[in-house]
Formats: C-alpha cells, sequence, structure tokens
C-alpha cells in the first residue's frame, strides 16, 4: 500500500472545532494528502475528518464549498457529493470519521461522462457511477488506521478507468483562473479571458463543473472576502464598500445580502465571530 505525503500548505479557511489541535490533539482531526502521481490531474487532495466528542456536545461545522466533486466514506456508505451551491452545514457528535477524495473542478469527468449538473446539490451511491466493485476495493476500510484508510481509498480510485475529457481540462482551467485571479468579478471578463461566448462557457460549466460561471466567480469571491475578513485588522473588520467594490458586487448592500444569503450572519457578525467563536461552533470554512 502507498505512503501518501501530507499537504502542508494551510487550507482556506477552518474545518476544525473548538479547541481542535490539529492532527496531535483536540477532540477534531483534520487531515489533508497529496494525490498520487498518476491521480494529480484529477484530484486536488484526499482528506480525513476524525472526531471524538464528549456525550452531549455538538459540534457545527460550516463550510462553503468549492465547485467540485467530492468521494466520501464514513462508516461503511460510500458516496459521490456534488457541488453544494448552498452553505454544507453539519453537526457532529459522538466519534465518527469520514474519509474522502477531493476532484479538481471537472476533475472527476475523467471517470464518467455524466453531465456533472446532475450532481449538483445531489448525494449518491458512488457505485452509481463508478460501478459495484468500488465497495470491494474498499471492503476493511472502516477498521483501518487513518493513513491506511486514505491511501487505500486512493488505491480503489487508482483502480478506475481514466478517459481524459478535453472540454473538462479545459472547464478545468479556466475554474483555475479565477481562483487565482482575483480580478475576475463578470462572466463577460471570464468569457474574453477563455476566447469563448458567454453561452459556450455557460454550456460548458454546466457540463463539465456543474454550476455556472457566474456561481463560480462569486463563490470564490466570497472565499476570499471570508479570509479578508477572519484576518482584518482595521477595527475588527475591513471596510465593507470598500471590500464589496474590490470584489465586483455593485454596492456595500448588495455584498451583505449576498454574504449573509451564504454565510448565514453579516460581515460584522461574522468579523465578530472569528475574534471570539462562540463555543459548540466551528468558523465557516472554504472546504476540506
Amino acid at each position: 500500500m502507498s505512503v501518501l505525503r501530507r499537504k502542508t500548505d494551510r487550507p482556506r479557511g477552518i474545518v476544525l472545532g473548538p479547541g481542535a489541535g490539529g492532527p496531535g490533539g483536540g477532540p477534531v482531526h483534520h487531515l489533508r494528502f497529496e494525490p498520487p502521481p498518476e491521480l494529480q490531474a484529477y484530484v486536488e487532495h484526499l482528506w480525513l475528518v476524525r472526531w471524538s466528542l464528549p456525550a452531549g456536545q455538538v459540534l457545527e461545522a460550516a463550510t462553503l464549498p468549492h465547485p467540485v466533486i467530492h468521494w466520501t466514506v464514513e462508516g461503511g456508505q460510500s458516496e459521490l457529493v456534488g457541488v453544494t451551491r448552498g452553505r454544507f452545514v453539519r453537526h457532529l457528535e459522538g466519534s465518527g470519521r469520514v474519509v474522502a477524495v477531493k476532484f479538481r473542478p471537472a476533475g472527476f469527468c475523467a471517470y464518467t461522462r455524466t453531465s456533472l449538473h446532475t450532481l449538483t446539490d445531489r448525494r449518491i451511491p458512488a457505485s452509481q457511477l463508478l460501478g459495484a466493485k468500488v465497495n470491494l476495493a474498499l471492503r476493511g476500510l472502516a477498521a483501518l488506521p487513518d493513513e491506511a484508510a486514505v491511501a487505500r481509498l486512493s488505491g480503489a480510485l487508482g483502480t478506475l478507468e481514466v478517459r481524459p475529457d478535453a472540454a473538462a481540462i479545459e472547464a478545468g482551467r479556466i475554474v483555475a483562473h479565477v481562483a487565482m485571479d482575483r480580478e475576475v468579478t463578470s462572466v463577460d471578463a471570464l468569457a474574453r479571458h477563455a476566447g469563448l461566448s458567454v453561452l459556450t462557457l455557460q454550456r460548458l460549466f454546466r457540463a463539465k463543473v456543474g454550476v455556472s460561471p457566474k456561481w463560480v466567480i462569486q463563490r470564490y469571491r466570497l472565499h476570499e472576502a471570508l479570509e479578508r475578513i477572519a484576518t482584518s485588522s482595521h477595527s475588527g473588520a475591513p471596510r465593507l464598500a470598500e471590500l464589496a467594490y474590490a470584489l465586483g458586487f455593485t454596492d456595500q448592500a448588495h455584498f451583505c445580502r449576498v454574504f449573509k444569503r451564504f454565510v448565514g450572519v453579516a460581515p460584522m457578525a461574522y468579523a465578530a465571530r472569528c475574534r471570539g467563536r462562540a463555543p459548540g461552533r466551528a468558523l465557516l470554512a472554504a472546504d476540506a
């Protein structure tokens, strides 16, 4: 069984609950691993979250997911999780563990010819698209130690046929550009960069990413807003009008409405939460 290298870069946001100290301590452990070389074109990383909470304690964990597909294994349940357009919220209690693959944007298209918009906001049994043999490959995973379980999942993915998809590769490159270039704030500008019409870009994203280019742009700019607010030193929060303009929103009111819709609280309330997190709640994060 191959040994996977742990990722050491800082994830965007925080997915750990209060009091968690990473792999070495705390009630919640979060590990991320580089995929093996043969999977790197399609997989961002593999990840594991394990928790063990005292009786009666409930941890609310919330994330603002990326435009990607996840393959998650929890106990005997193996599922494909489509792009979640809203917040993803889960209440953790007792003990448990999730082992998962985080595909790159459009990366899952190498394993299916299904249009990814059919998975958006859905969870389906992994065997439905990956075939029944994945269940055999994962047999006994729940009893394995953490790193061995991640390696088993990686190995199971490695047994599947890969069929590179040129259109998906193009879509993935465009999404990567949105994530890296913080100046991209409109679909028209993104279409010009990609050398495509807006309609062609929309169709490409629907089939190969699962969501619209407008959603992808807004999601990455919201990730940036979370980071800026969490790290701001200006009176506990950045100047919201300046932040709204920088992220491409029409005005501060528009930004605040969108932020509250997806994050669940207004920007100033989120800033206060970052300064002093309430017990039993996890900061909203970008993704695992």
